[in-house]
């Protein structure tokens, strides 16, 4: 399709390929071009079965790691019982070098045969050519009316086309874990208004004896994080205005950031600039750090360092308007379409998506289904941060900001500009205006080169 290539060349991202490894998997581009799951055969032919009649599909997962990768072997495992003559090799992939890895497979022509595929990269790949459709398959799937509308609709905007390139199994968002130990010692609120929160963040510093009221991401994520927390507090609901106009640098968002950055070594360690995930859940957990922000998926990693000593807010309404304003972040499978088996790849996106796979890789994970059954499990309705979620979400008040994640470069503009000019302005060697008139204009200029490629 001529969207795909356009959107494909707007994205601008270079490959270096040498001495980048990509994995085992099929040859990309043997599918038929612009096809669906169902109906894709590669047109020269494939390695279908072994001598024993198993097929193969290769699964990667984007974000390797222990408190993920034994529930994917368990839920392969159950996989290969229902589907005997089907065996899935999975390969984990370090979250912090896998786009790299996929970029190199998809242009190297050597892709896995299904990949978990966060949303913020399903226009890039789909652009790209690299996604084979569902919908078809999708369609005539007996647990297709389970799925929350809201949700697919909503993996079928990452497209022009509007075509279902990923299916959901999880979703999250973003909320203030805090620790209750040391809120209720100091006889505060939980941080569930912004005047809390400020106040929280203040009162549970002592430098002097390296306790901090907050434990800032500064590293890798630190843009997502930094984005949900200054709508929610700003309630703008629209990240591009009428004319096209990112809302990014608005004076209420700006003044977020301000206060945000303010917080930086008078709140935080001064280590925190180029904090991860690792670091900054292990300032929560050690007691370093008494507030952090992040999503359901850290859940688990905070039970079972804190057991009851933490709990969590969503992120508070605004002040200004009195508004809930959420970013909602469902991720997923897509069947890659250089598969040689997109019949079987697709009988593993549907049983990872089923009622009780998500219940159980949900609870393992801490994160909410996207399957209304497996929402009624008892999991769901136990898990106090799940039902907040669903309450939020409930309320016709509630507006749901559309984070442009569509945009082929987006990815690269806040892996590229953003994230170090975030670090720049924490440091003091860059204005908090002049990052926010930089990112307004980056995301201005890629959403005007989107539009003009639909058009062509």
């Amino acid at each position: 399709m001529k969207w795909m290539k356009l959107l494909a060349v707007a994205s601008g991202i270079t490959l270096v390929l040498a001495g980048c490894g990509s994995g085992g998997g099929s040859q990309a581009g043997q599918g038929t071009s612009g096809g669906d799951a169902a109906a894709s055969k590669p047109a020269n032919g494939s390695d279908a079965a072994s001598k024993d009649g198993k097929v193969t599909i290769t699964f990667w997962d984007d974000n390797a790691g222990p408190n993920r990768t034994p529930f994917y072997q368990e839920m392969f495992k159950k996989f290969e019982q229902k589907y005997p003559n089907i065996h899935v090799e999975y390969v984990g992939v370090p979250q912090q070098s896998w786009k790299q890895k996929m970029d190199v497979a998809i242009a190297s022509n050597d892709v896995p045969d299904v990949a978990a595929v966060a949303n913020n990269f399903v226009s890039d790949f789909a652009a790209k050519g690299a996604l084979l459709p569902v919908d078809s398959n999708f369609d005539k799937w007996d647990e297709k009316d389970k799925m929350i509308p809201s949700v697919i609709n909503f993996i079928r905007s990452l497209s022009p086309d509007k075509k279902l390139y990923m299916l959901p199994n999880t979703l999250f968002m973003d909320l203030y874990w805090y620790r209750t130990d040391k809120i209720k010692d100091a006889g505060l609120n939980p941080p569930g208004t912004w005047d809390d929160f400020f106040k929280d963040v203040d009162k549970l510093t002592d430098a002097n004896k390296n306790q901090f009221g907050y434990g800032l991401r500064g590293g890798t994520g630190s843009i997502d994080q930094l984005t949900r927390a200054m709508y929610a507090y700003s309630g703008i609901t629209e990240y591009f205005d009428k004319n096209g106009k990112a809302t990014v640098n608005d004076p209420k968002n700006i003044e977020f950031v301000k206060k945000f950055a303010a917080l930086y070594k008078k709140n935080t360690a001064a280590s925190d600039v180029a904090n991860g995930y690792k670091e900054m859940v292990a300032e929560f957990n050690s007691g370093t750090a008494a507030i952090i922000q992040h999503n359901f998926g850290s859940y688990n990693d905070n039970l079972k360092a804190l057991g009851d000593k933490f709990a969590g807010v969503l992120l508070p309404k605004s002040a200004i308007t009195g508004k809930a304003v959420m970013v909602t972040n469902p991720n997923g499978y897509s069947v890659m379409k250089g598969t040689k088996h997109p019949d079987e790849a697709w009988k593993l996106l549907s049983f990872l998506a089923s009622s009780d796979i998500q219940t159980y890789w949900n609870q393992n994970i801490g994160q909410m289904p996207t399957n209304q059954d497996s929402m009624n499990s008892d999991y769901a309705k136990n898990a106090k941060h799940i039902q907040d979620g669903a309450k939020i979400l409930a309320d016709k008040d509630t507006a749901i900001l559309s984070v442009p994640v569509y945009l082929p470069d987006y990815a690269s503009i806040v892996s590229q500009q953003l994230e170090p000019n975030l670090q720049k302005v924490l440091t003091g060697n860059m204005t908090v205006e002049d990052f926010a008139n930089g990112w307004a204009k980056a995301m201005e200029k890629s959403y005007q080169d989107y539009n003009k490629a639909l058009k062509k």
